[in-house]
This record gives C-alpha cells, structure tokens and sequence, in this order.
C-alpha cells in the first residue's frame, strides 16, 4: 500500500543533529518505507492520501524495556515494592499463568502500546514457562502489528519457595528453551514474522547462579542461533562488572534499570566506563524505578556520558502503557536533583533548566532506537527509514493552541492525541481506533482472563504469600 501524509508538521531527531527539526512537509510511504519527504509531493490515482493538514507528524516511539505479557494483571500490584513483585510475581504468580492467559495478556499489552504512540518494543518475556507459553506469547505478538524484540528469558520457575527456593525442573527447562532458541534463530536469520517486524532476542538474567562457564557457553549459543539483543536487569547490585570480567558485554546488550549507576561521580567509574567502552545500552523505566525502591533513575546521566539510552513502561501491572508519563518523570528527576545540588551548594538559583523536552523527546524516539541497534532502520522521519510514523491530533483537548510539538508531546499529550499510528507502512490505528486487531473482542477477552487470575489469586492470598516470605528471608537481593 501507498499513502501520502500530506501537510503535516515533522518533528523529528536526525542522526546528524543534536537539535529536532521541526517542519512542515509531506511524507510519501511506498510498502513499508519513507520515499519522499517535501513540499507538494503530487499523488498518483493509487495513493491514498491522509490530510495532516497542521498535524504533528513524529517517529513512533520505542520502548527497551517492557513486560508485556503483564497486561493481564494491569491495576494489581501499583502499589507493590519491587521485593514483593519478586516474590508475589516473579518467584510465584507468573509459572501459574495459563498459556491462555499469557496469549490475552500480550495481544492486549501490544495493542496498549500502539494505541499510545509506541511502535517498537523490546520484550523481556519471562514467563516462558512451557513451549506452549512461549509461543502463545509469540503468536500474540505477530497478530499484533507492532514491531517487537521478542526476548523469551533463559530461566525456570521455582518449584517451592519455603522454608528454601528450589528449582527442580531447571535442567528440563533449559533443555527446551535452547533448542526453541535455535528453532526460532534458525527461522530466516531470527526473522519471526514474515515482514521482519518481530525480531528474535534473549533474556538473561541469571548470570550470578553458579559458575559463569555455563552462562558464557550459553550467551555464546544464543549469538550463534541469531539472537540480535541479549537484555538483563540490573538494579542495586555490581552485575555489570560481572558481565564485564567474564568478557559478555558488547553492543547487542541491552541493561534494563541499571539504578546502581546513580550518583557515581567519578568520571572514570568502572560501571560506567564498562557500558560506554562495550557499547552497551540502558533502558531506563523512572515511573516504576522511583515507585518499586529500584533507586533513581539514569536515563539523562546515561546521555551526558555517552550510553545509549532509551525509555520503557516495564510492567503493564503496574504502569501505563505509554511512553509519555516516562518523558516526563525522567526529565523532571533529573531537573530536579540537578536544582536540589545548586541550591544545596549555596548558589543562586538556575538561570534555565539544563535538561530540555527535546531531551526526553529524542529518548523515546532515536535513543531507544540505538539502545536497540535498530536506528538505521528507525526513530527518525527520513527517506530510506522504516514507515514507523505517529500523527497527533492538535485540535484536541490537551493540544489545542501549542505551536511546538517536541514540547507538546513531551507534557501535554496522551495517547487520546494519537490520531494514526503507523508500523512498517502498515495503519494499526487510525482516526484514534486500533484497525489492525480491533479493541473490543480483545477488551472482553482481557477482562475475563484477568477476572479468573483474580479469582484463583486473590490478593489476601498473595499478601499472605508475602508476609510468610518476609519473616523467614526478609526482602530478596535486588
């Protein structure tokens, strides 16, 4: 399909600038890429051509961090720290999930995403729990239209958690997962959808469990079956050096959270110097960081010392789908402190802020692209990129009357502005309705599914769970 955007105002990062353009032009879309960008670009009879007529016309946005399949439990654990999610979550509800309900789970979590703005994903799936699990998760994620990393994490589910966490069915586990992992790589170079949208990673996040020649051999696999991004956490502990001494970092590395970084102000720090020197990415999420107790967020520091950065939602349990709340939360963090330490020196007030929206604006557009080694193919508007394109409705509500859209997007939109959304030069959402797959068969599937998980886990149950945790182990190692 072809389609013209026609008198649309770009707002945009380029590779070559560290300013956005911000310009009014048309954009041709042939198949699945930007052909043309200028003025009065004439139409042939078989181009459909969409009026943006003093529209923002923008990147779609990048999310390096999420797990998606948590959209079947959206609202339960806000309120929850990230050693109760640990426990409640990781250590117990998510290997009770049926294969069902991780299916619902990711279409539903795919379909927020792209309502809001938020083309591209990097997955960390970790509740690949059976074959059956992970590939209703990846099936889902197919059907959805976006562009995803999909990371199905190399770990198993406990099997009893009291009076000691054991793992009896690890050697089971890993056994199918890689030779999933090299099903799915062998399957046109990691290409897991026909059009390339969904891509092939993995997650690892279990590098500190016995010796590291296990994990070297592992990591050294999965480069070798066409893995194109390896992801972890890493909060409060050193992981990144542990990484680092065993000779596992480089750029396919994608380090989510990454909060022990915070505060370290020798300019040569060892972490830090590990990530830059490797070419290593963070993928900062401030909203739940500052919520769960991970520590402060990174993401602008990551910047100023030449990381690769990019924003993301984490848990869809816990936090909205967006990228917007992320924006605003990691450039008013870091505003903030920066404010906090002038003022704690004795020196007059700032004359202006140092951190800018166009700051937040190019990390969740071109900075999460890097973070994922995708920017020659994403996160800008330019000929030659992938059609991965927004357009915000600016007689809306929250847009009426703001002529800069970088400042716009940046602290007044909300996915009610996304008017079109486009991925691969294909619409999923138009006139602010998901085309694709429609909402509302999805929505009532959702809400089922997460009625019955409630019900087979109330939250008293969970909570006990918690409490009987805590006295005997106290809060788990972040």
């Amino acid at each position: 399909m072809t389609y013209l955007l026609k008198g649309g105002i770009i707002a945009t990062f380029t590779k070559d600038s560290n300013k956005p353009s911000v310009y009014a032009a048309d954009v041709l879309v042939e198949d699945s890429v930007i052909t043309q960008i200028g003025e009065n670009i004439a139409a042939d009879p078989n181009v459909e051509v969409i009026d943006c007529d003093g529209k923002w016309v923008t990147p779609g946005m990048v999310d390096t961090h999420r797990h998606v399949f948590t959209t079947v439990l959206r609202g339960e654990q806000c309120d929850w720290l990230l050693s109760e999610y640990l426990v409640k979550m990781s250590m117990f509800l998510q290997a009770r999930l049926t294969a069902e309900e991780i299916r619902v789970g990711q279409l539903s979590g795919c379909l927020d995403a792209l309502h809001s703005g938020v083309t591209t994903i990097l997955d960390h799936f970790h509740a690949a729990t059976t074959p059956e699990h992970a590939e209703a998760s990846l099936q889902a994620t197919i059907q959805s239209g976006a562009r995803v990393v999909w990371c199905p994490a190399r770990q198993s589910g406990p099997t009893q958690l009291l009076p000691t966490v054991e793992y009896g069915n690890e050697e089971e586990t890993c056994k199918w997962q890689m030779e999933k992992l090299a099903e799915w790589g062998s399957k046109d170079g990691g290409r897991l959808s026909p059009d390339g949208r969904v891509t092939l990673g993995l997650a690892y996040d279990i590098i500190e469990a016995g010796p590291i020649s296990p994990h070297k051999a592992a990591l050294r696999y999965a480069r070798e079956n066409n893995v194109s991004i390896i992801t972890a956490h890493v909060v409060k502990g050193p992981r990144i050096t542990t990484w680092r001494d065993a000779g596992l970092l480089g750029p396919d590395v994608v380090f989510s959270h990454c909060n022990c970084l915070y505060d370290r102000t020798d300019p040569d720090d060892e972490m830090w110097e590990a990530m830059k020197e490797n070419e290593c990415a963070i993928a900062s999420t401030p909203v739940d960081e500052l919520g769960m107790a991970h520590g402060n967020p990174v993401a602008i520091e990551a910047v100023q010392r030449g990381v690769k950065c990019g924003l993301g939602a984490d848990c869809l349990s816990i936090n909205g789908g967006d990228i917007f709340a992320q924006m605003r939360m990691a450039l008013q963090f870091a505003r903030g402190r920066g404010h906090e330490i002038i003022e704690r020196e004795g020196h007059a007030g700032p004359k202006s802020n140092k951190h800018l929206c166009a700051d937040a604006f190019r990390l969740a557009t071109l900075g999460g692209a890097e973070a994922l080694n995708l920017d020659d193919k994403i996160g800008t508007i330019e000929v030659g990129k992938k059609a991965d394109m927004v357009v915000f409705d600016t007689d809306s509500a929250n847009l009426a009357g703001i002529d800069d859209p970088i400042s716009g997007i940046t602290f007044h939109a909300s996915n009610a502005d996304v008017e079109l959304v486009m991925v691969n030069g294909e619409i999923v959402k138009r006139d602010g309705k998901l085309t694709k797959v429609p909402w509302g068969p999805v929505a009532r599937e959702l809400k089922q599914k997460a009625r019955e998980v409630r019900e087979r886990f109330p939250r008293e149950k969970l909570e006990e769970l918690w409490s009987e945790w805590y006295e005997a182990c106290g809060a788990p190692r972040l």
